[in-house]
């Protein structure tokens, strides 16, 4: 039996707004899958966008850091 290679990477928390309906279908979904959990779900998708943003393309190390908070209201509005 062919075992997965574990490595200890180090975890950051991250705090993100998603609508009440897309947090309870995930909750269902690993609430009705006893191998799931919250974060493997959210890591498996969000790697999965990753490579396909990524294929292709070099994107270069970034300067900074991001902006906090809530984006500014455009002043022409």
């Amino acid at each position: 039996m062919k075992q997965k290679q574990q490595t200890t990477k180090r975890k950051e928390r991250v705090t993100l707004s998603l609508s009440a309906d897309m947090v309870e279908r995930l909750r269902t979904v690993v609430y009705w899958s006893p191998t799931l959990t919250l974060t493997g779900v959210v890591e498996s998708a969000i790697l999965s966008t990753l490579k396909k943003l990524e294929k292709g393309k070099r994107f270069k190390k970034r300067k900074g850091k991001l902006p906090v908070g809530r984006p500014r209201k455009d002043q022409a509005s």
